[in-house]
């Protein structure tokens, strides 16, 4: 609370949402440079790896962390025409492919809806969505984010399950 109080005084006549943002805008840059300094591994984790987790990806590499993303679906699921007709890619299917499969079957909706954007933005992060359940080669993380509690809950059962088989002594 010293910080908020101390911040809130100094900026006495300023809108209150103005200056709380002010204030974790601060407080974020600091934490950030501090962390940075740490080379710790981060892993971002949402459903299919398109949204969220890459947009996370996105923001942490352009600051110079350590960072990979991934999804924990069955498949890459993306809005299509109507709810009934989403677009079903498999994971390690090319962003690429995804953009030029969309903007081939309809431009327009895709833009508008803001499904061709991001996945320009996916492009320019990595080359493919990557499944959780399937990253053993790359590596521990030491922080791993979810966007989701049923993201959450599969990130953890996919742990205690390795360390159920390295307790049994499977993974020699």
């Amino acid at each position: 609370m010293y910080f908020k109080s101390h911040y809130s005084a100094a900026t006495s006549g300023v809108h209150k949402n103005f200056r709380e943002g002010l204030l974790f805008r601060d407080l974020h840059r600091g934490i950030g440079k501090i962390i940075s300094t740490m080379k710790l591994r981060y892993a971002m984790v949402c459903s299919s790896n398109q949204n969220r987790s890459m947009e996370a990806h996105s923001l942490l590499k352009r600051e110079g962390f350590d960072v990979s993303s991934y999804g924990t679906g069955q498949h890459v699921k993306l809005p299509g025409p109507s709810l009934r007709e989403p677009n079903v890619y498999d994971f390690g299917t090319p962003y690429k492919h995804m953009f030029d499969d969309l903007r081939r079957k309809d431009p327009e909706l895709y833009k508008r809806n803001g499904i061709l954007p991001m996945l320009k933005r996916n492009i320019s992060v990595k080359s493919a969505p990557q499944r959780w359940q399937e990253n053993a080669a790359d590596g521990s993380f030491d922080v791993v984010f979810t966007f989701e509690e049923k993201v959450f809950d599969m990130v953890l059962e996919g742990w205690f399950f390795g360390i159920s088989i390295y307790l049994l002594g499977g993974d020699n």
